[in-house]
């Protein structure tokens, strides 16, 4: 039996889409900060154009690693020649259709900035003709002038936002062919084509988080950055998908994902979570009793003025699933998981804008109307295309090789 987009649930999505347009856009209209900070040199305040576009850039980011880290979990089931996730292929892929949207967002904002839009980049505006001495130089801007140059940076950026699309698509439309030709011939053409693709996306996650949210902290160094950015992306991704499969349960679809199936979804869920602290306390741990400057001044700013998020987003990340998603029973247990999968998706969104705000919106940044209604707005538009998608297609592929083994996966 294929998901329907029922009319019911277009509403929910467009209202939830709408109710966030709308607290966003009343925060946009209230917002009486005078965001004293944010002066720059000649006197223009643009904290409240910044905040705008500080909770976009967010948003646009946090729903594109969902459907990445979903792109790079495609790849490695491939890669892998792994069986049991075969009966959620179809949800894997449905979460790929908003990942050109997306990236539409996160590079016209970026654009923007590079034309005087705003100031969330700081080296976008930076003079790379200044030389030691004069008024203006930055040391460590000029010796990172390379890696910021628009012709290095923006074809860099293009390349791998490029290679994440192509891929998207070519998995799509792989998957339907297989479904009409059979045999194994697309399998292992898919199988070479992952390898490819976890290579280039090895690089190309880490270099995206640079590009996208270290760079927004100009003159932060950290080698771990990449591989904490991956964990929660990954995380994110898994947990969206957990809550797409559960949701498609609750509607007697998906009858082929049996207890088992859930089982190791949770696992996931339960095992990324521990790999995103991990990372998490590395980062900080390393950078903070090293205490080099151009280091330790990433967790100064948010540690300083925004001390009580911050470390909630990390005891709540870590706690919530280790607490309730420990014992085997847990895993399989729909209404817990999407109990902790609401928590750890939302907090989760929280880390990416602690990411993001304390190095564009200095000490002004806030969790207020405008934050929130972007995420509801990001969300329910998200989720719509999703859904949408899920609804074009069958939803268990029909000539996988795995297909038969997949189905019988079996816990002790």
């Amino acid at each position: 039996m294929d998901y329907v987009f029922s009319e019911k649930s277009k509403k929910i999505t467009i209202r939830v889409a709408l109710a966030g347009l709308l607290v966003f856009i009343l925060g946009v209209i209230f917002d009486g900060n005078d965001y004293v900070s944010l002066v720059t040199e000649d006197g223009h305040n643009y904290g409240a154009s910044q905040r705008v576009w500080v909770a976009l850039l967010t948003n646009g980011i946090f729903f594109f690693f969902i459907s990445l880290a979903v792109l790079f979990f495609i790849a490695l089931q491939y890669a892998a020649e792994v069986s049991w996730s075969v009966v959620f292929k179809r949800v894997f892929e449905a979460m790929l259709s908003g990942l050109p949207l997306m990236i539409g967002i996160i590079i016209l904002i970026i654009a923007i900035g590079q034309f005087d839009g705003h100031h969330i980049y700081h080296w976008q505006h930076y003079d790379v003709s200044l030389e030691e001495g004069m008024d203006g130089y930055d040391h460590l801007l000029h010796h990172k002038a390379f890696f910021f140059h628009p012709l290095f940076y923006y074809p860099v950026l293009l390349f791998f936002m490029g290679s994440f699309i192509w891929f998207a698509r070519y998995y799509r439309k792989q998957s339907l062919l297989e479904d009409q030709e059979g045999g194994t011939r697309i399998h292992f053409k898919n199988f070479a084509k992952s390898a490819l693709f976890l290579v280039i996306f090895g690089y190309g996650s880490s270099v995206i988080s640079w590009q996208l949210i270290m760079s927004v902290d100009a003159h932060w160094f950290s080698t771990l950055f990449g591989w904490y950015v991956f964990s929660g992306m990954w995380l994110e991704g898994m947990v969206y998908a957990l809550m797409l499969i559960i949701y498609l349960k609750s509607k007697g679809l998906l009858k082929e994902a049996k207890g088992g199936h859930i089982h190791d979804m949770g696992k996931w869920v339960f095992a990324l979570s521990f790999l995103w602290t991990y990372m998490f306390f590395s980062q900080f741990m390393l950078i903070w009793y090293a205490d080099v400057p151009e280091e330790v001044t990433y967790f100064q700013a948010r540690i300083n003025d925004y001390t009580a998020i911050y470390w909630i987003i990390f005891f709540v990340n870590f706690a919530v699933p280790m607490l309730f998603l420990m014992d085997a029973d847990a895993k399989k247990n729909r209404g817990l998981l999407v109990m902790v999968g609401c928590i750890v998706f939302f907090f989760h969104w929280l880390d990416i804008f602690i990411m993001i705000s304390p190095g564009a919106m200095k000490t002004e940044a806030g969790l207020g109307f405008i934050e929130i209604g972007s995420f509801l707005l990001f969300l329910g538009v998200f989720t719509f295309i999703v859904l949408r998608s899920l609804a074009s297609r069958p939803l268990l592929v029909k000539s996988h090789p795995y297909l038969e083994e997949g189905k019988h996966i079996h816990h002790h």
